[in-house]
């Protein structure tokens, strides 16, 4: 018997029945791939009793079917749709029967299918940002970051479950088949491993795998807050402690800088880079710094600014790392900057003429003060002595931070004399 394509694309999602694929459409131009989906809740023996209409209760029937987004196959984007879906519509968050239902189909009023909201949640609860996920799954940054909305939005309990693997994913049934040694000191799994275990070793029971891998995920499912160490054992990373680790981060609230802050204007003067990898504000940067240079007045500067706070202001959940780095910046203590004397004071021609009397250990101005030294031996003129003072003291002023000593001496004789 030679398959159909739609035998292969049930076999590549993992659709199963009573689900099964009616048809398969594929748009070379867009680059789509879609399956529709069929429902049989029950063969019948005869023809004429046929029940293949009947909806099981959780289902219910509708006229314009649902489309999901399932995931890509290598240039493709493929999508999932049906005219018979679930019957609860979770509001907020994702809900534990969402979390049991079949993975290639998804909530009613939601885009994405259970597959790919757990891979989003696996990347996300590793840390990973919307738009490298987004490039990672080939699909559009505005979706995975309506995911992460979503998976943001569970409650606590769940929401550690939303990266559980799904009941397609081998890791279940090789736990039951012995293949991988799962761990646990938790005695009500103990005793529920060796109960499937016992089963799928009875007569036929390979054909019950299928009801013993949903019965595990069920039980990690509902006791997945006591269960850390086994989670992190097949997801291979602890996704308790990464929620505990963002509950850290959040305590500390990110603040947007009012308009009149000072953080605006060194964004947009180049004084600070927040070496940002979003493309979207790079760009926007770019075109800002263009515009303020060009302002003609102080007001046109000042809108300039107002549109990157609101830029800002409106992705601020995708520009987390940046507002994360510009509040440390925010909340950094300002170090002490301080006016030294002009060019024109004695002090700087008595730095250039007597070696000993700022002494100093950093390199970068020893060897500035040997080279201007050399300068005024091959030619002492007054200007090139003016000049020579102008360049120690800038560089003195712009390295403050690494000069201290020097600095104080240098304010302490200018003062003093």
């Amino acid at each position: 018997m030679v398959k159909q394509p739609k035998d292969y694309f049930e076999a590549i999602t993992g659709i199963n029945a009573p689900w099964s694929v009616q048809d398969v459409a594929i748009d070379e131009k867009n680059n789509i791939i879609q399956l529709e989906l069929n429902y049989a809740s029950e063969k019948p023996r005869f023809s004429f009793l046929s029940k293949s209409n009947d909806i099981d209760q959780q289902w219910q029937e509708i006229e314009a079917p649902k489309r999901w987004i399932y995931g890509s196959f290598g240039n493709y984007t493929c999508y999932i749709s049906s005219h018979v879906v679930d019957k609860n519509t979770p509001t907020k968050g994702i809900s534990r029967d969402s979390l049991l239902k079949p993975h290639f189909m998804g909530d009613n009023n939601r885009p994405y299918t259970h597959q790919l909201r757990q891979q989003v949640a696996m990347a996300y609860m590793r840390g990973l940002s919307a738009n490298t996920i987004a490039s990672l799954y080939q699909l559009e940054p505005a979706l995975i970051q309506n995911i992460i909305t979503d998976i943001e939005d569970t409650p606590e309990q769940y929401r550690l479950a939303s990266c559980l693997p799904t009941e397609v994913d081998s890791i279940w049934e090789r736990i039951i088949t012995d293949k991988f040694h799962l761990k646990t000191q938790l005695f009500s799994l103990k005793l529920l491993l060796s109960k499937l275990k016992l089963t799928i070793h009875e007569r036929d029971g390979m054909q019950k795998l299928p009801e013993a891998v949903t019965e595990l995920r069920k039980f990690f499912i509902a006791h997945i807050n006591a269960m850390d160490g086994e989670c992190t054992q097949i997801c291979g990373f602890s996704p308790k402690k990464q929620l505990a680790e963002e509950r850290r981060n959040a305590a500390t609230k990110l603040v947007l800088p009012a308009l009149k802050n000072s953080i605006w204007l060194k964004l947009l003067t180049g004084k600070i880079d927040l070496k940002s990898s979003n493309m979207s504000l790079n760009l926007f940067l770019v075109r800002l710094r263009h515009a303020f240079q060009q302002a003609a007045d102080n007001q046109s500067r000042l809108l300039t600014l107002n549109s990157l706070r609101e830029f800002f202001k409106k992705n601020a959940r995708a520009l987390k790392p940046e507002l994360v780095l510009i509040n440390k910046l925010m909340n950094a203590p300002e170090e002490a900057q301080f006016t030294l004397p002009n060019e024109q004071h004695d002090i700087w021609k008595r730095i250039l003429k007597d070696d000993s009397f700022i002494p100093s250990s950093y390199m970068a101005y020893k060897l500035l003060l040997s080279n201007l030294r050399s300068q005024l031996l091959m030619n002492p003129d007054p200007v090139v002595e003016l000049n020579a003072a102008r360049k120690i003291r800038e560089f003195i002023q712009h390295n403050q931070r690494f000069m201290q000593q020097e600095l104080r001496m240098v304010l302490h004789n200018s003062y003093a004399g």
